[in-house]
């Protein structure tokens, strides 16, 4: 995708989606201990984020080696930093976007980022982040990217220990998005599901496009069944990696003509 293309798109209203602080405080204090000694950078935020009210006003209990954010401005940006106490505000070149060279600077020298990325341009974001942690929003659709789906396979990303569903808007209203999900690389340790559902083939329906069984909702999941399961992509917020591996995902399930949701291709470790 061009620079161009996604500029367009950064400027469009459908991405300028808010995340609340009481949604970050409910994640975010989960990986304290990951954030002591850390570089944090926020390459979606402006000072009015969130994000950079929750870490600034506990960058001392967090115990953080620094912070800084970048935000997208076609009209002329700046960063953020945080030193001393103060938040020093720097006019810098270019429009502030998380792919600019600006901004790929400083997520150079970062540690861990973490931020709520425009939804729309989340395969690319992802791309420029892969190489660092990070704790990071998207919807739960994500998870079937081709280029994220094998990130969740090789277990180096997961996703965290909250869901959210209200975004602040531009006109300053809560709209409710649905299920979205926290995307990260740092531990989130699950306990197993427990099974109660038995197996049967009238109500596991063999996909007519794979060979794996279809389960409609994850406490559907059989306990006496071996062989590749579908699940609805949420099952990704209980995957316990001791417990099932994740194969693969089906982006167009079908069972005889009907197509139905998307799935994740499952397996009993």
């Amino acid at each position: 995708m061009s620079n161009t293309h996604l500029n367009q798109s950064k400027v469009t209203k459908n991405d300028e989606y808010y995340t609340r602080l009481e949604d970050i405080e409910k994640e975010l204090d989960h990986y304290i201990p990951y954030l002591k000694g850390k570089k944090v950078v926020c390459n979606c935020d402006s000072e009015a984020s969130m994000f950079w009210t929750y870490l600034t006003t506990n960058y001392e209990s967090l115990g953080l080696k620094g912070l800084t954010a970048t935000h997208y401005d076609p009209n002329g940006t700046y960063k953020l930093d945080y030193i001393k106490g103060q938040t020093v505000k720097t006019a810098v070149s270019g429009d502030g976007s998380y792919n600019s060279p600006t901004s790929l600077a400083i997520l150079k020298e970062a540690d861990i980022v973490i931020t709520n990325p425009p939804f729309s341009l989340f395969r690319d974001y992802i791309e420029t982040i892969k190489e660092k942690d990070f704790i990071v929003i998207g919807s739960i659709n994500a998870v079937t990217y081709g280029n994220v789906f094998p990130m969740f396979k090789a277990g180096q990303i997961r996703l965290g220990h909250t869901t959210l569903r209200y975004y602040v808007i531009p006109d300053g209203t809560v709209k409710n998005l649905g299920s979205t999900s926290w995307f990260t690389t740092l531990p989130v340790d699950r306990q197993e599901l427990v099974l109660t559902a038995t197996y049967n083939q009238t109500d596991y329906p063999t996909y007519s496009n794979y060979p794996a069984i279809n389960v409609n909702r994850v406490k559907d999941i059989p306990s006496d069944y071996k062989g590749m399961m579908g699940v609805p992509v949420n099952f990704l917020n209980n995957h316990s990696s001791s417990q099932f591996k994740l194969i693969d995902k089906l982006n167009r399930p079908k069972l005889g003509e009907k197509l139905i949701y998307k799935r994740v291709i499952i397996e009993r470790i």
